[in-house]
């Protein structure tokens, strides 16, 4: 009798095991589905991409802890930035320093060479824009701020680009309204400006870019 009831005892536990694991397979920990999504929500927000005209990516800024990583289109390295202190180091894919932006007085920025000898560039303000110089101090760009965006001039004063923010898109037209790049991250459009900076190479324009987008505004 006493092992009839042990026998029957076995076979209810071992029903109640099965019935807590259907198919033999552990359930998920509550709440990792919400985890992983958060995960990737920030993962996306660190990344700032900006598409062509055609959608089609052209380079992304890939946020880091110390700085960021610039790629193209293809997720081919261009450029690395990494903060050293107040100042941003300006690498090539093979880590080679091609130049650091460097703040200075009235809150300038300056794009210099890679031993920080010669100050090649110059990001200043003016009035609540900005204007970019060169070595010389002869004005290239201006940046002009407004409500809906900003606008690029030459040293002439003829304009050159523009940046409109509508709808949680940001984006970079050229004179005539052609649409150069854009972008839907949360970007500054006086950092966006810096786009159109043509006599600059593109790490150049990033650093810039990136240096104002990280400043309080």
């Amino acid at each position: 009798m006493m092992r009839r009831f042990l026998f029957v005892s076995l076979v209810v536990l071992l029903g109640a095991a099965g019935c807590s694991k259907p198919g033999g397979s552990d359930a998920p920990a509550p709440g990792s589905q919400q985890q992983a999504a958060a995960r990737e929500e920030a993962s996306a927000s660190d990344k700032l991409k900006f598409k062509d005209a055609d959608d089609r990516e052209r380079f992304s800024l890939k946020q880091k802890e110390d700085g960021a990583k610039l790629v193209d289109g293809e997720d081919k390295e261009l450029a690395r930035y990494k903060w050293k202190g107040t100042a941003l180091k300006v690498s090539g894919p093979d880590d080679a320093v091609l130049g650091y932006v460097v703040g200075s007085a009235g809150g300038a920025l300056t794009l210099r060479d890679a031993e920080q000898r010669q100050i090649l560039f110059t990001l200043a303000r003016q009035g609540p824009g900005w204007r970019l110089n060169d070595a010389k101090g002869a004005l290239l760009y201006s940046v002009s701020p407004d409500d809906e965006g900003a606008d690029i001039q030459d040293a002439s004063g003829t304009a050159v680009a523009r940046v409109k923010v509508r709808e949680g898109k940001v984006s970079l037209r050229d004179a005539g309204g052609r649409t150069l790049l854009a972008t839907k991250s949360l970007v500054r459009a006086d950092a966006a400006a810096c786009l159109a900076f043509e006599r600059l190479d593109l790490p150049q324009r990033v650093a810039l870019l990136f240096v104002l987008q990280s400043m309080d505004r």
